[in-house]
């Protein structure tokens, strides 16, 4: 599966369509993929018992009706929990406010033909491939990130075709991003009418893609799209209902 030659516009629902849904919850995913996102982004921690979990933090203090660490608790533990805060979290049952586990998220992924886009907050990223490998996606499907070069060095070690994404990339540091293949890369910049192409056709020249922050608005999109940028990560945009792009 090549997934740049998927003929949508890019956007990455970033922790799913966090406008209609509380972030990384099964509701924020399913409305990205009903929106017919080409990506959605999740972060995924593990749990004392070998459980992987969707969620931002590494606690789970700032979402549910309980605290505590997610690698301190136990897989069971945390399917007990609801997430209590986010948007329109009260239209929503308390199935559906259940902590999403790996295999849910990438269940709804498939469903709807979106890309997982995957944030490693752990250093197992063999542990975490193993199992997208069980519920059978292909490596070059999907899409892991982090903001640790070394967690991406890990997952090239563990497949050689899946495309890797290092989150505020540090320009230095370009020519090891480059030198592991099948790489992309987003800059810690929010305004895209304050990047210059030059850093843009830089990268492209080292045959990285590119992105920067959020393109929360049609301004900025059109301005990413002029600066030549690969991917769209996103707290709100999507598809026109119709399919064009825009």
């Amino acid at each position: 599966m090549k997934i740049f030659d998927i003929p949508k516009t890019r956007f990455i629902s970033h922790r799913g369509f966090m406008p209609l849904a509380p972030e990384n919850s099964l509701p924020s995913f399913a409305y990205a993929g009903i929106l017919g996102q080409w990506a959605i982004e999740t972060d995924v921690h593990i749990t004392k018992d070998g459980g992987i979990i969707c969620c931002h933090n590494e606690s789970i203090d700032q979402y549910c009706n309980s605290t505590g660490k997610i690698s301190d608790m136990t897989l069971k533990e945390l399917r007990g929990l609801e997430i209590i805060h986010g948007n329109r979290v009260n239209c929503f049952t308390a199935e559906e406010r259940r902590l999403p586990i790996f295999s849910e998220y990438l269940g709804i992924c498939k469903k709807h033909g979106s890309i997982p886009f995957i944030e490693l907050k752990t250093d197992d990223a063999e542990y975490v491939i193993y199992n997208l490998r069980k519920c059978g996606f292909d490596d070059d499907a999907v899409v892991m990130s982090s903001t640790e070069l070394s967690r991406l060095g890990e997952t090239r070690r563990v497949s050689k075709n899946m495309f890797i994404h290092w989150i505020f990339a540090d320009k230095s540091r370009l020519s090891c991003l480059s030198a592991l293949g099948n790489a992309g890369l987003s800059w810690c910049v929010s305004d895209p009418f304050e990047c210059d192409k030059v850093s843009v056709d830089l990268a492209h020249g080292m045959d990285l893609k590119v992105c920067l922050r959020a393109a929360d608005s049609v301004k900025n999109l059109e301005q990413m799209k002029k600066l030549g940028l690969d991917y769209f990560p996103t707290n709100c945009m999507h598809e026109t209902i119709s399919g064009d792009m825009l």
